[in-house]
């Protein structure tokens, strides 16, 4: 029996006019496969235009043809890899043998992972191929998280809080930020964590330390002592999904400003969540509903990005998913979209300021899955 996933990415296919698509080890080959038991080393940077990863030789294939039927071709080290797919072994050297008889079609999409090798190997299997980029193929239904992924990505929310919280938990006087980090990485590894989903920052920056130009290049020497402000820019990667996270805390007594500051941040994070109408609120209005609540305490020109309404991506299967989130994207938020929205502000010569919660719009509305408490900041008194 086809699932309800590959009929919708069969149709998607067929749309395009395509005869099939053909992804290397990748975020669209998870999806497509539809297991969490593949463990493949990914870069959090697939939003960038034209981006493809280091990858030259897959380690698997996923070959979905405009008949909805899907083959896996793969090493023998990831056979027990996908359950109820029909697998086929074959060795990275010879995939291009292995692929000859499975490849029907004249028309494929291919992915940006693994791109050249895809290209090259699909011409040597038959040289009328014609092939086209099809990375984006399945955002539409990538960003429409199933009930089993929103229960694990919620897992995965509140497993990120609470390393968060570890880490808050064990800061000390004089440790650097690289020790602080150190914390988080093994508090994650030895709770089962596969890996991060990006470098994972916990930035120290004092007072007078804020440049204009690069307000979060850090010192991972630097140490934590009275008057530092922090910044969080985390996230976890667990059975294939990942996490992305981000707080500010300020180690000591906190200026009245950037105090307020956080709390006025905080309005407009929560004011954003408290106006999304699934199929009515457009992407493209997140950022001025963060403005209102922003204004509301006077901190509105402190908020960074006030030009293209920067404010974050959806998450998923990789870090940076689509649609963005910002003032140029047209797009309505639909039930089951999970998005990281992430405002920023600036006090030059005190402190860079950051939140990120993991939203997820719902039938009636939207709601954090980040439960980090929003009145924490001042630590270390």
């Amino acid at each position: 029996m086809i699932s309800e996933r590959r009929k919708k990415c069969t149709q998607a296919l067929i749309g395009r006019g395509l005869d099939a698509v053909l992804f290397g080890t990748g975020a669209n080959l998870q999806y497509i496969a539809e297991t969490t038991q593949l463990f493949w080393q990914r870069s959090c940077m697939k939003n960038m235009p034209d981006y493809c990863t280091a990858y030259e030789i897959p380690e698997s294939l996923a070959y979905l043809d405009k008949d909805g039927e899907l083959t896996i071709v793969t090493i023998p080290k990831n056979r027990d890899c996908f359950p109820g797919c029909r697998v086929v072994l074959s060795y990275m050297d010879q995939m291009e043998d292995t692929l000859a008889p499975i490849v029907k079609g004249k028309k494929i999409g291919i992915g940006s992972d693994q791109n050249k090798w895809l290209q090259e190997t699909l011409k040597a299997v038959d040289p009328s191929i014609e092939t086209e980029l099809a990375e984006d193929i399945w955002n539409d239904i990538r960003c429409i998280k199933d009930a089993e992924e929103i229960k694990h990505m919620t897992w995965l929310a509140e497993f990120t809080d609470e390393a968060v919280m570890h880490v808050v938990n064990n800061f000390r006087e004089g440790m650097t930020m690289r020790e602080a980090e150190d914390c988080l990485m093994q508090y994650g590894f030895a709770h089962g964590i596969d890996d991060f989903s990006f470098p994972p920052t916990i930035g120290f920056k004092r007072k007078n330390q804020m440049p204009v130009e690069i307000p979060f290049d850090y010192d991972r020497e630097q140490t934590l002592t009275k008057g530092t402000g922090i910044a969080f820019d985390i996230g976890f990667m667990h059975k294939g999904y990942c996490s992305d996270w981000g707080r500010s805390l300020y180690y000591g007594k906190a200026p009245e400003i950037v105090k307020e500051g956080y709390r006025a941040l905080h309005n407009g994070q929560l004011n954003m969540i408290s106006k999304i109408k699934p199929y009515q609120t457009n992407i493209n209005q997140l950022y001025g509903y963060v403005l209102e609540g922003v204004s509301e305490f006077g901190y509105q020109d402190y908020l960074r990005f006030r030009d293209s309404g920067g404010l974050g991506h959806q998450i998923g299967i990789d870090c940076h998913e689509h649609p963005l989130v910002n003032n140029g994207v047209d797009y309505v938020l639909k039930p089951g979209m999970i998005f990281c929205s992430e405002p920023k502000m600036i006090f030059y010569g005190i402190m860079y300021m950051r939140i990120e919660d993991m939203v997820l719009v719902t039938e009636d509305g939207a709601v954090s899955l980040s439960k980090f408490p929003r009145d924490l900041f001042e630590i270390g008194k």
